[in-house]
């Protein structure tokens, strides 16, 4: 666990420290009033950056990594597909039945607050549900699993930098509040640490196998 936790140190230590800024942020401001200074900083051009990065949050993302895992390693999809169904039924517990009533911000300031959200057009808005984010959950899901993969510490902070422009783009779109996107993206990383550290060193032979490996056989045969 130390050495796993060393060896991604490069995309950890600085998601650590944003999740405390985020905390800080959240115990001064109220949700609204956070979401109302974060939904002031917008751009034509920030505008169109979010409304196309965020879609690296759906799960058509997810299932292109899981594909090209499983030519590499059954193993490392194994760990991915786990890491993420476990992610994926606690992001849905968490909204279906935990916190069914929580309105998004498109709702929540059409009823409660007077302020007039800066929304970007041809983006489809939902009302509830809002706590925590799936797409964001989905993003860390995704590039943490290649921040692991990677040997290279660039590569690391590549991947960070991705999945928190993909968790920001859910609260510029106002899609959700930034609670609701911390919450996603701790989710998001337990599920593949967890199935990380249950699986990677399972001594099945058959995981360090891949699609590609048993093409390869075939054909010799």
């Amino acid at each position: 666990m130390k050495r796993l936790l060393t060896e991604n140190k490069y995309f950890l230590i600085p998601y650590g420290l944003l999740i405390l800024l985020s905390s800080i942020l959240l115990f001064i401001y109220s949700k609204a009033e956070l979401h109302i200074l974060l939904n002031t900083w917008n751009s034509p051009f920030a505008d169109l950056f979010f409304k196309i990065i965020t879609n690296l949050g759906d799960g058509l993302f997810y299932l292109v990594l899981l594909a090209i895992l499983l030519f590499v390693n059954y193993r490392l999809s194994v760990i991915f597909a786990l890491g993420s169904i476990f992610t994926n039924i606690v992001v849905q517990l968490f909204k279906w039945f935990l916190f069914a009533d929580v309105f998004r911000p498109s709702k929540y300031f059409e009823l409660y607050e007077t302020y007039k959200l800066h929304l970007v057009d041809g983006v489809r808005l939902y009302s509830l549900h809002s706590f925590p984010s799936g797409h964001t959950a989905t993003a860390f899901n995704i590039f943490f699993m290649l921040a692991l993969i990677s040997k290279n510490n660039v590569v690391k902070c590549i991947c960070l930098c991705i999945a928190l422009l993909t968790a920001y783009s859910r609260v510029y779109l106002s899609q959700h509040f930034l609670i609701d996107t911390v919450v996603g993206s701790l989710v998001g990383i337990l599920g593949i640490l967890t199935s990380w550290l249950l699986f990677y060193k399972s001594k099945k032979s058959w995981m360090d196998k891949s699609l590609l490996t048993k093409r390869v056989v075939r054909g010799n045969n």
